[in-house]
């Protein structure tokens, strides 16, 4: 699937509408908890659109850190999306054991003050 100079001219003309939109790239630049099902997409459709551009040529060098750097921004985004998750699930593993501990201590005082019941 080669393309000649007007399919190139004509990705270029993508990429500025693109950008003047907002388009798929400004999803990298969008917090990770911000994220849209569409963001991934879009973030998907700019990576694939870059890996079709690594061939042989004079761009391949713009195209190669142009790439390095949106796989670099989708990992960072994976790492906060991770380090976020981890911090709500030890959060709630606090809460949850606080919650135990005070039905603990309430069950405990239920038993200390239920009436004694006599053999008569």
């Amino acid at each position: 699937m080669e393309r000649g100079r007007d399919g190139e001219e004509e990705l270029e003309e993508e990429d500025e509408d693109e950008e003047e939109d907002g388009g798929p790239e400004s999803a990298l630049e969008k917090s990770p908890f911000q994220l849209t099902a569409a963001d991934v997409y879009d973030i998907s459709s700019v990576v694939g659109r870059d890996l079709l551009q690594l061939r042989a040529g004079p761009q391949l060098p713009a195209a190669r850190a142009r790439l390095q750097f949106r796989i670099v921004r989708v990992l960072e985004m994976l790492e906060a999306l991770v380090s976020e998750s981890s911090v709500a699930e030890e959060q709630l593993r606090r809460e949850r054991d606080s919650l135990r501990r005070e039905l603990e201590q309430l069950r405990a005082a239920a038993r200390g003050s239920a009436p004694q019941v006599g053999a008569g």
